[in-house]
């Protein structure tokens, strides 16, 4: 397949199936996007949950179309939009009900509703669900729209144990592993399940396959199917606790992938990092420290280690001096920088650094 919007497509792909392969083309990858000359195209993900929840798929469609006209996708990011509804959405396919402020019209979430597990197990998806039945169809409302332009993205799906967190809360679910440990378990079974029919059926809607790979919102192309799970839970969770209930599902999902990136948040998810870098189907991190830390970049001492377990890592919200110092740091078989660059030129300069310093 090509893509309008990206004519060295085939080149891309090349560029990640390296990468995914544990080895170079040249140089590690890079993201990074420019505006065009003359223009301010529109962010595409403005209010877009509640877009998508109240079926304003053309309102979203046309910010898309908006923003492709004003932007170019330099050197391997791959232009793509997904059907998201919201943070807490796999917990409203559930049968939670996502909530707006006008406070924070970006965002939105689930106000847990289980008072007791034993009303909800065994817990099952509901085909008739009005947020699954309308992440299906603005699925598909994407695949028809792009017209060789993007591609249709991955959900973030926050499955397995945030499910739980989204639908119980996080005091009560906490008490639960002491309280009534045996219905975290049987829960924990339940949304497992789920996992592959939710991601299968999101897949076939948005039209993705062998051809035009997957990607999500770590914008990481895969040949085949790709997500980046994670468990922000962890961080409520002693060692011990994680491996008997999250470790376990965090593989799942990651096997059940061709690729995966985990997105690992927070210093109080570091006491976990050695479990989820044991999980051999895991193909990268994503470390975000968190609000009020220091930026990723200045982390070496964690980003070390994943690599040193064969671990891959996406490195975000740097400008192209933090990628020539980390470059000089990482192996550059193990990384991927998400950058920002002014202009296409900038952009040019760092790509020709690293060829002639890899």
């Amino acid at each position: 397949m090509e893509l309008s919007t990206k004519p060295d497509f085939d080149r891309v792909k090349r560029m990640w199936e390296h990468f995914w392969a544990g080895d170079l083309l040249g140089r590690p990858p890079v993201v990074a996007a420019v505006n065009r000359p003359g223009c301010n195209p529109p962010y595409p993900g403005h209010q877009r949950y509640q877009a998508a929840c109240e079926g304003r798929y053309q309102d979203v469609l046309d910010r898309i179309d908006a923003h492709l006209a004003g932007t170019e996708y330099l050197a391997e990011a791959v232009p793509f939009f997904a059907p998201d509804h919201g943070p807490d959405q796999f917990a409203a396919f559930l049968g939670g009900q996502l909530t707006f402020s006008p406070d924070s019209p970006n965002t939105n979430w689930v106000a847990p509703w289980v008072d007791d597990w034993d009303d909800v197990l065994p817990i099952r998806l509901d085909e008739s669900n009005p947020t699954w039945r309308s992440a299906l169809a603005f699925s598909r409302a994407l695949a028809q729209h792009r017209q060789g332009r993007y591609l249709v993205g991955v959900c973030d799906l926050h499955s397995n144990m945030d499910a739980l967190l989204a639908m119980r809360g996080a005091e009560r679910l906490a008490m639960d592993f002491y309280d009534c440990p045996e219905r975290i378990v049987a829960a924990m079974d339940d949304v497992r399940k789920l996992y592959a029919p939710i991601y299968q059926g999101l897949y076939e809607a948005g039209g993705m396959g062998e051809q035009d790979g997957t990607i999500g919102w770590v914008p990481f192309w895969s040949p085949g199917r790709f997500a980046t799970i994670q468990c922000d839970f962890l961080c409520m969770l002693s060692p011990e606790m994680a491996r008997r209930s999250v470790m376990p599902a965090l593989a799942e999902e990651a096997s059940y992938l061709d690729h995966c990136t985990l997105h690992f948040d927070g210093p109080g998810a570091l006491p976990h990092l050695d479990d989820v870098l044991a999980i051999d189907a895991i193909d990268a991190i994503q470390w975000v420290p968190g609000a009020g830390q220091p930026p990723m970049h200045t982390w070496c001492d964690v980003l070390r280690r994943c690599p040193e377990a064969g671990k891959a890592l996406q490195i975000y919200g740097v400008g192209p001096d933090e990628v020539r110092q980390l470059h000089k740091e990482l192996r550059p078989d193990k990384v991927a920088y998400c950058v920002s660059v002014r202009d296409r030129q900038q952009c040019q300069d760092l790509l020709d650094w690293l060829e002639a310093n890899t």
